[in-house]
């Protein structure tokens, strides 16, 4: 009798397919025919599209066409999302609103914009960050005869003043400030080769870390989406603004065509603005305590009457339906119909 290693093994012939079986590294059976199949199947059901809308959708599906906004309320919407909106917002333009009374008061308008477009991106102050790293204050002043402002720093040999973004939320980055322990005073604009544009040379825009020949801008503009080099530095008067049809005076100022807007960023504060919640009037009401139903449906009236809800002062004209309609605000909205006033 053999054992162990000495046990005969079985021929072919008691071997139960004479077909070796191809296994995985798994050693699990691989189904040889399922790509067949799966052919065969596509060949026999083949998917039918339709056109819709201008696009081929598959049958039995629908699709929608997406439009943006009629009446689109970004403001609210961010007064929503920061319960520090306008002391933020206030911070965040304030540059440009001292630009904006200087470029006034002295009827210098310095700007950073596409050539040919009627908007600015961004109005430029004494405290602007030119490519070379040095402000505007440090450049030679604007005469009228050249817009060519050269930099007046010791071994600086930049020959004309070219803005460029100093803070993250110029280029859309408003994330990083709201990271522990970011400095936003080190931030700096960077090239597509990863360096800073403070680490390429002034004159040519070579880096001076790496074979980077140009600096082209790994950012966007936040007012128009485009890149830096794509925007130019202008130094006008309010006369040759006005022949090109850009704006001047006050309303050159930051959210000239928003006036509560502006109001915001002017003060800081938010207050004469209507709630961004809907429903915080009605429960801060319910805390209170007393004529609960009745302060809840006036603030709510009011509240929703700014952002043009529909209002019925008469509860006896809103056909409301079931038993409990008298127990409901005298408000209705395209959103929520009747809201009820006491309940959370």
């Amino acid at each position: 009798m053999l054992t162990g290693s000495q046990q005969q093994r079985p021929s072919a012939s008691h071997r139960s397919s004479s077909v070796d079986v191809p296994r995985s590294t798994n050693r699990s059976l691989i189904p040889t025919n399922s790509r067949n199949n799966a052919l065969e199947r596509v060949a026999q059901n083949p998917i039918r599209f339709h056109e819709e809308n201008g696009m081929m959708v598959p049958d039995g599906y629908t699709s929608r066409q997406i439009r943006p906004a009629a009446r689109a309320d970004v403001v609210t919407m961010a007064r929503a999302m920061n319960r520090d909106f306008a002391p933020k917002a206030k911070a965040m333009f304030q540059s440009e609103i001292d630009a904006a009374r200087d470029a006034i008061e002295q009827d210098l308008y310095i700007s950073y914009r596409q050539p040919g477009k009627d908007f600015d991106c961004y109005r430029i102050g004494s405290t602007g960050k030119c490519f070379c790293g040095h402000t505007l204050s440090e450049h030679i002043k604007f005469t009228g005869k050249t817009n060519r402002l050269k930099c007046q720093s010791t071994n600086c040999v930049c020959e004309a003043f070219a803005y460029i973004p100093s803070r993250p939320d110029e280029v859309g980055e408003f994330w990083l400030a709201k990271r522990p322990g970011f400095d936003i005073s080190t931030w700096r604009a960077k090239c597509k080769c990863g360096h800073a544009h403070d680490r390429h040379e002034t004159k040519f825009k070579r880096c001076k870390e790496c074979s980077c020949s140009n600096f082209i801008s790994n950012f966007l503009c936040a007012a128009c989406n485009t890149h830096w080099e794509q925007h130019e530095t202008f130094f006008e008067r309010g006369s040759e603004r006005e022949q090109q049809k850009l704006p001047t005076g006050e309303f050159y100022m930051p959210f000239a065509e928003l006036p509560d807007m502006q109001q915001v960023i002017l003060t800081g504060s938010d207050a004469h603005m209507p709630s961004p919640y809907l429903d915080a009037a009605p429960r801060r009401s319910i805390q209170q305590g007393g004529d609960v139903r009745g302060r809840a449906a006036a603030l709510q009236t009011q509240n929703r009457a700014a952002i043009g809800y529909e209002q019925h002062t008469n509860p006896s004209t809103r056909n409301d339906r079931g038993s409990n309609a008298s127990n409901r605000s005298p408000v209705r909205g395209p959103l929520r119909g009747s809201h009820r006033a006491t309940e959370e």
